[in-house]
């Protein structure tokens, strides 16, 4: 398969919250980040969402040196595709998203040891 991305995408594997804002009501769901781009973002999540869903995404990634530090991401994107990812149970799919807007927040301290 050939590759299409124009940005370096970088593989952390870190929880996320995904807030749903187009259905009623709101709805809010947990999942992973699996790699994350400039442009792009794939995730799990045990929900998926239909081409062009808008979502808004928040996640920590993980701070130079300091193992306990990170930074806040929020990102506003549109879901590109879904699918259901082999032998998981309860089902598991891929969600991969387009970013159209992302906002780094101060790094912060983790309390988590």
């Amino acid at each position: 398969m050939k590759e299409n991305r124009g940005a370096i995408r970088y593989n952390i594997h870190v929880p996320l919250q995904i807030f749903a804002s187009q259905r009623l009501p709101p709805e809010f769901h947990v999942g992973q980040l699996r790699d994350v781009s400039r442009t792009g973002i794939l995730f799990h999540s045990e929900v998926c969402f239909e081409v062009g869903t808008a979502l808004e995404l928040a996640f920590c990634l993980p701070g130079e040196g300091d193992r306990a530090a990170c930074v806040l991401a929020r990102a506003t994107v549109k879901t590109l595709r879904g699918w259901q990812l082999p032998d998981q149970a309860p089902p598991l799919y891929g969600i991969a998203v387009a970013v159209e807007h992302i906002d780094f927040a101060q790094p912060a301290v983790s309390s988590a040891a």
